[in-house]
């Protein structure tokens, strides 16, 4: 959480920053929103960084969020970075990594399975108000599907709800044979992944933007909640994203005005 205060805290100086020091001529404004937006040009791309929370989304779970069970907490930051670059109105396409952790307890609390992740996926979005990299207003609502790679290493336990103590590793993967256990896969899993999801966009200065997203993220693995012992593929492991990020244009100077709300 204070890792989300930091980085709202940090726009808003930015934005004040940039609202401030850009000066316009207004007639030409309007002209510059309905522009078609260039192509080749670095003011097409948009870079960034953003944090948020990653959730498990398994049948080896119990579909609650756990919190202040002893040192267990499900809500942990998880980090990610890449660029957008725009097409037209509509579209607009980018690379995305994320490196993040997912935890879950199950069974009245006396099983869980963690995993540590790093994804590399290519996201499509498609804005629903036509406002793709925000080049016609301050806010888009997008639609995104991706498609990428993912590495990871998981564990499965046992824990006693008494100490709220892990008391025994039942099985590993990814962890070169350092953590005991009854089933141990040495190397760390690569798998497909692909999402799904909603991405919100505001722009908060002329060079600076504000995404909100959501997605849902499937592997083709049946291995990141760890449990060497589930033989089904279906329905494969996966994890549920929910984060913000900034985003700064280069180039961008003198082609929109300032934000509206």
């Amino acid at each position: 959480m204070k890792l989300l205060r930091i980085i709202i805290c940090l726009a808003f100086f930015l934005v004040s920053v940039d609202v401030f020091s850009i000066e316009l001529d207004h007639s030409k404004v309007s002209v510059l929103q309905n522009a078609t937006p260039p192509r080749g040009d670095i003011s097409d791309y948009r870079f960034g960084f953003g944090v948020g929370y990653s959730l498990y989304a398994t049948n080896q779970m119990d579909y609650k969020i756990t919190r202040n069970f002893g040192e267990f907490n499900e809500l942990i930051t998880s980090y990610q970075g890449g660029f957008s670059k725009v097409v037209n109105r509509d579209f607009e396409w980018g690379l995305q990594f994320r490196h993040g952790h997912l935890m879950t307890l199950k069974s009245e609390n006396t099983q869980g399975s963690t995993c540590d992740f790093d994804d590399l996926q290519f996201n499509i979005d498609y804005s629903l108000n036509h406002n793709a990299g925000l080049r016609n207003g301050n806010f888009t609502l997008n639609t995104r599907i991706g498609l990428g790679g993912t590495m990871f290493r998981s564990r499965y336990f046992l824990t006693n709800p008494e100490t709220m103590l892990i008391t025994k590793t039942i099985a590993s993967v990814g962890y070169d044979g350092q953590m005991p256990a009854g089933l141990v896969q040495k190397e760390k899993q690569k798998a497909i992944i692909g999402n799904l999801g909603i991405v919100l966009g505001f722009r908060l200065g002329n060079n600076l933007t504000l995404y909100w997203e959501t997605t849902t993220n499937i592997s083709t693995s049946n291995k990141m909640s760890g449990n060497l012992a589930k033989k089904s593929w279906i329905p494969p492991d996966g994890y549920l994203f929910t984060g913000v990020g900034l985003y700064v244009n280069f180039g961008r100077s003198n082609q929109i005005g300032c934000p509206r709300f």
